[in-house]
């Protein structure tokens, strides 16, 4: 098999620019770690929100034949 001239350009510019490469291993570590903070932080949030669900659920009024 035989590498496309813009697949051996793309390696070659990770080569030759190394700090290209870790720009973007930290632009998605960072990305990544955003996201899962973000995340750990809404827990209560929604955690407060489905509970309140769950009990105006309960507490509604049924029609029973």
């Amino acid at each position: 098999m035989s590498a496309t001239i813009a697949h051996v350009r793309a390696l070659l510019t990770l080569a030759l620019h190394p700090k290209r490469l870790l720009a973007l291993l930290g632009g998605l570590i960072g990305a990544t770690l955003y996201v899962w903070i973000a995340a750990v932080r809404a827990v209560p949030a929604v955690q407060e929100r489905k509970t309140a669900l769950r009990r105006a659920w309960r507490a509604r009024e049924r029609n029973h034949p």
